[in-house]
């Protein structure tokens, strides 16, 4: 008889940075669930997302191909719904495959090879989180104000409709795992914290109103070592006219107080889900993933947000746990791009198309991951031209198009402050790691021509869908006959 394939339980949270969470080594959020998960799994403490932003970070997740392969560059971006996924493939592998939460999917597929949703998503469907970013003298330009969500007057106890959104999905991923069907199933739960705001519940408020969370620490000549990149970035953010707002630390203390919080909220969800798997029998068949889709800077630099190509943004929290196997710490670098393939790898699956990212099974099983370049890219809302960070062993190199590029070695400077460009002695890293970019594997080329032609083309499929009053957001079916006791 062939054995049952294991059923695997993917927890993702959204914008967590690993720096605030205990689990990871950080300072801030107590994770008690995630730090025991941690122990019992291989933990990779060197994840990167393959793009610092909601929607192309998770369409990688998806596809095991970057932004620039599918051509998902920014929060209003589809990719195509012929590119198989790995729900597409786990679903032809006999598993029953169901997404619980967010997932940020962008035009009219909804499921991108789900059998089935528990829930609609909590942001919308259709391209009209796609902006472009006009010239900088141009007096009338407002990018995106997010600068108020990280004001200490508007952090505190609350209630939100993220929160709300994930009570659903949390309490629609506990009935599915008391009641999980006998064939092999793969799981997706995906909250929407500790993004901002930061409306937190009032029990776990308490927990953090006073506490003593470490502070960034900014340097004199800070402004000056913004690059163009940087400054492209903090205008989005509604930085340039409220930056100095953002460093003052009753600010700070409040926008990180208000995250370790949620983090903790969220924390507490994965606990429940892995004791209802322990209570249901399935703790020995069922594989546990936990990871986010991307950090937050959260005054590092003097930024907010994600975008940026800073460890604090581009840095996520990666932990697999199979049964049985031994724990295991990785310090080599990887990349959400790889969950994929490591997620066809446990099915048994072989990719009808190479992906870009690499299986992690034989690492999860104690093998020495191979070093390769781990890359990042956002080309989207706010730069709009082709930007990419290089992570190759201690060295990380960012290039963002037309602007000079930089260097850092993460070993002995690993808050980036110190740009190592152009030293002689480092000629040659520089050149290696400037090639993976330019080289010819990424078309350059194309990436900034798209970036700015597909946008009039989204603005009228926006504009009619505006007129007629049509969606795409997913409807989930749900049929009273079927439910509770009807018979």
């Amino acid at each position: 008889m062939t054995p049952k394939k294991p059923n695997i339980l993917l927890i993702m949270a959204d914008q967590m940075t690993p720096f605030m969470l205990e689990a990871c080594g950080g300072i801030g959020a107590k994770t008690e669930n995630m730090t025991k998960l941690a122990a019992r799994s291989a933990n990779f403490t060197n994840a990167y997302t393959p793009s610092p932003i909601c929607v192309p970070a998770r369409s990688c997740l998806m596809t095991g191909l970057y932004t620039s392969t599918t051509g998902c560059y920014d929060n209003g971006d589809p990719y195509h719904s012929f590119i198989p996924t790995f729900a597409h493939y786990l679903t032809n592998a006999g598993y029953h495959t169901v997404l619980s939460g967010k997932m940020h999917f962008v035009g009219a597929d909804q499921l991108h090879g789900f059998e089935r949703r528990l829930n609609t998503d909590v942001y919308p469907s259709g391209f009209i989180w796609s902006y472009p970013l006009p010239p900088e003298d141009d007096p009338t330009f407002k990018a995106f104000d997010f600068a108020p969500q990280y004001m200490a007057e508007n952090i505190g106890p609350g209630w939100s409709k993220e929160l709300q959104y994930d009570e659903e999905t949390h309490f629609k991923s506990l009935e599915y795992l008391r009641h999980a069907p006998d064939k092999p199933w793969m799981l997706t739960v995906s909250y929407t914290n500790p993004h901002p705001p930061y409306k937190v519940p009032k029990k776990y408020w308490e927990m953090y109103k006073d506490a003593d969370i470490p502070l960034p620490d900014y340097p004199d000549d800070m402004d000056e070592k913004y690059s163009d990149y940087d400054h492209a970035i903090r205008r989005w953010h509604g930085l340039h006219s409220k930056g100095d707002e953002i460093r003052k630390p009753e600010n700070q203390i409040a926008m990180r107080r208000g995250f370790a919080a949620l983090a903790h909220y969220v924390d507490d969800k994965i606990g429940e889900l892995l004791d209802t798997i322990e209570e249901s029998g399935l703790r020995d068949e069922t594989i546990v993933i936990v990871t986010s889709d991307h950090g937050e800077m959260l005054g590092e630099k003097g930024m907010i947000q994600k975008r940026s190509l800073y460890e604090w943004s581009s840095r996520i929290p990666l932990f697999i746990d199979i049964p049985d196997v031994a724990p295991v710490r990785i310090d080599t670098p990887v990349s959400l791009l790889d969950v994929p393939a490591t997620l066809l790898d446990i099915a048994g699956q072989a990719p009808i198309r190479q992906m870009e990212g690499r299986s992690l099974l034989a690492a999860v099983h104690g093998a020495e991951p191979e070093l390769v370049p781990v890359i990042s890219e956002y080309h989207g809302e706010g730069i709009m031209r082709p930007s990419f960070i290089v992570r190759l062993g201690d060295w990380k190199y960012h290039y963002c198009h037309g602007s000079e590029p930089r260097l850092f070695n993460l070993a002995i400077d690993p808050d980036e402050w110190h740009d190592r460009v152009g030293e002689p002695e480092l000629a040659e890293i520089e050149l290696e790691l400037n090639k993976i970019i330019t080289g010819g594997y990424f078309d350059l080329e194309k990436i900034a021509q798209d970036v700015w032609e597909r946008l009039p083309m989204k603005q009228v499929v926006n504009d009619a869908m505006k007129t007629n009053n049509t969606h795409w957001d997913y409807q989930v079916d749900q049929k009273a006959s079927t439910q509770y006791i009807r018979s």
